[in-house]
């Protein structure tokens, strides 16, 4: 195949998976949504919108996890410019689409066209990303700005210059400002550069001007918004607040009862652990909830207590919150669904896996930000929505599988006759 007809036939992948992907996410927010009740669909359980319409009458004045997040400032935005919730679903399946044209482009990037294919639809029908379209959670925005963090670190990789270190540092503040768990990613991937840059063979070009473009970007992009959250508190916050509360939650989350759905945990654990919190508090001499800065340094006590104290708890909190991760969601059967396809996917990203050992593919570039984002949220409170991120790089990986399963199926060429 010359290289026009290449093009020309990814072109075609590239409109199938973004038609695939609009028509899925148009349909769930038009149809589906609201009309199942299989997922609560009360539209705004976090009272995201809430807060973005009180930034839109009284600015930010308030420092709590949620209202730290860049996700309500964007949400105040769309509402600033006339929009409301339906504006912002129908923005989010333009973030649905957007993630599933990067999909394809990683996939064809580091496999081959097929699986770029085969990953972009993966992601376009996936119950997970479309079950956060329709209303105003965090994951569908901050999904898709993980995979373009992820797409620009493959984009680093292949041209390690300071103009894509830069590009690097930008997106990946923006989805750490979204969710601080991303932070860790960011900080690990320029941890390898560095070393790269320093153990390089002489008379090779050196990557360290791109890795301190990353770097210094980063401080810039996260400097205003921690100078914002020490105005609004008079206390040092460098992204948000709410370590403590996720950390001390885990121990709750991966007990056996909830780990293995025999009770609700959106229901019990929840509620055990609010009742924590307000324990907590009251021997603190402060009231839960008025104060989230305040709330931090009393649940940090507890929470270095519990490290201290009890060592061997948090090692098996961060073990069981390692699988809880992928599949813990409001009940049994909600659950199911997500850790059977992360199962799934998991087999064929390890058939693609050997695959690209063997041929020398940069696979780890997809497995690092699983694995990390997988380990530190197993650290804090596992469930299963806060894999959702990460679920398009698993996503690549499982479709270079398919495609290496494909590629055996193919009738092997019958061998010339040697010539007597």
């Amino acid at each position: 195949m010359d290289a026009d007809q290449q093009r020309t036939r990814e072109t075609r992948y590239v409109w199938i998976v973004v038609g695939v992907a609009l028509v899925a996410a148009l349909a769930t927010v038009l149809l589906l949504f609201r009309n199942q009740g299989l997922v609560a669909n009360a539209g705004d359980p976090y009272a995201y919108g809430q807060i973005a319409h009180g930034f839109v009458e009284h600015g930010f004045d308030k420092l709590t996890r949620r209202a730290a997040s860049l996700y309500p400032t964007f949400l105040s935005i769309v509402y600033r410019w006339g929009g409301n919730d339906r504006v912002v679903q129908l923005i989010q399946c333009l973030f649905h689409v957007g993630t599933c044209a990067l999909v394809f482009t990683m996939g064809r990037d580091i496999y081959n066209a097929r699986t770029g294919l085969i990953a972009g639809l993966f992601c376009a029908v996936h119950p997970m990303l479309l079950r956060y379209v329709g209303d105003l959670h965090m994951e569908n925005w901050l999904t898709f700005w993980v995979t373009v963090t992820v797409w620009r670190a493959v984009r680093f990789y292949r041209r390690p210059t300071s103009a894509n270190g830069v590009w690097l540092g930008v997106v990946g503040m923006i989805a750490t400002l979204s969710k601080g768990i991303v932070l860790p990613f960011l900080v690990i991937y320029a941890g390898v550069w560095l070393v790269r840059s320093l153990r390089k063979s002489k008379g090779a070009p050196s990557t360290l001007p791109a890795v301190i473009a990353l770097g210094v970007t980063m401080v810039i992009m996260v400097a205003p918004w921690t100078y914002r959250n020490y105005r609004t508190s008079g206390r040092f916050v460098l992204l948000t607040p709410g370590t403590p509360d996720a950390f001390l939650r885990g121990y709750i989350f991966t007990r056996l009862e909830f780990a293995t759905l025999q009770k609700p945990p959106y229901i019990d654990a929840e509620n055990e652990s609010n009742a924590l919190f307000r324990r907590i508090a009251t021997e603190s001499g402060t009231t839960w909830e008025l104060d989230e800065v305040a709330d931090d340094d009393n649940n940090g006590r507890e929470m270095k207590r519990m490290i201290i104290e009890h060592p061997f708890e948090t090692i098996r909190k961060v073990v069981v919150g390692m699988f809880t991760f992928w599949y813990e969601m409001t009940s049994l059967r909600n659950s199911l669904v997500p850790g059977i396809l992360a199962l799934a996917n998991w087999i064929l990203a390890f058939v693609g896996w050997k695959r690209a050992r063997s041929e020398g593919r940069p696979a780890w570039l997809l497995l690092l930000p699983i694995v990390v984002l997988n380990i530190f949220v197993a650290a804090l409170v596992p469930l299963g929505r806060y894999s959702v991120p990460i679920l398009p790089c698993l996503s690549v990986l499982a479709a270079f599988g398919v495609d290496t399963l494909l590629e055996r199926r193919k009738p092997k060429a019958a061998l010339s006759p040697v010539p007597s």
